[in-house]
């Protein structure tokens, strides 16, 4: 198995539909993603401006959510803080999702043969899900930070990469760094996501909470993969299932 990584979407090579890709933004657009669908949403649209995702929002009749600046633009249901997206706000309902960093990267990421979601929450489930589902050659996408490399998604593509490499796979140079941030920082994943520019951010509008539930390795059991309409559900999952 071929394992590299896009420390940047800008980073990441033409798409390949031989490819498995992974999202992965930390803080926190896939961190919200997988605690939503874990809390019974029935899926989560990623969309890229603020009113794209408004107006599908309204012909759905589903929950809006997202950020802009770390805050939920005027009008929206729920910004993007994991905590948010609980039961009783999300058990049967979808999610039209619009972020500063997370969902843009998905845009790069199609055209893969499978797009997942992961983040620190969902890593060893993520695992399991591109082991049983065959992949060859797996890009593991970071979505960064206003383009520049975050750490948080750094390290979690490191785990996930270091996961992989016990079936055998080949890692590339960036795998090779992202393996090496995460294993130096995997005791203190809290810490580091602290002293991520993207943790400061957070902790700078009250919002240090987050990195604490984003913080939390394999917290949640569920792969979560981007599905032929462009929604992200559970992987396995069918449709009105």
């Amino acid at each position: 198995m071929r394992i590299d990584v896009a420390l940047t979407p800008g980073m990441a090579p033409p798409a390949d539909p031989g490819r498995d890709v992974v999202v992965i933004d930390v803080l926190r657009a896939t961190s919200t993603i997988v605690t939503a669908l874990d809390a019974g949403a029935d899926g989560v649209v990623p969309e890229g401006s603020i009113e794209e995702a408004a107006v599908r929002a309204r012909a759905e009749g589903a929950l809006l959510g997202g950020e802009r600046e770390g805050l939920a633009p005027p009008g929206y249901d729920l910004g993007n803080s994991p905590r948010d997206y609980d039961r009783a706000r999300c058990a049967g309902r979808r999610v039209v999702l619009s972020t500063t960093n997370g969902t843009q990267a998905v845009r790069i990421a199609r055209g893969g043969r499978r797009v997942l979601a992961a983040a620190l929450l969902n890593a060893e489930a993520t695992l399991r899900a591109l082991r049983a589902g065959g992949a060859t050659d797996v890009l593991l996408l970071c979505a960064g930070s206003r383009g520049q490399v975050a750490a948080d998604d750094v390290a979690a593509a490191g785990c996930l990469a270091g996961g992989l490499l016990g079936g055998g796979g080949r890692p590339t140079d960036a795998a090779r760094v992202a393996i090496a941030l995460f294993d130096a920082w995997r005791h203190d994943l809290q810490g580091l996501l602290r002293r991520s520019v993207s943790g400061g951010r957070l902790l700078s509008i009250g919002l240090g909470s987050d990195i604490e539930d984003c913080a939390r390795l394999d917290a949640l059991p569920l792969a979560v993969e981007l599905d032929p309409d462009g929604v992200f559900r559970k992987a396995g999952a069918r449709h009105g299932a």
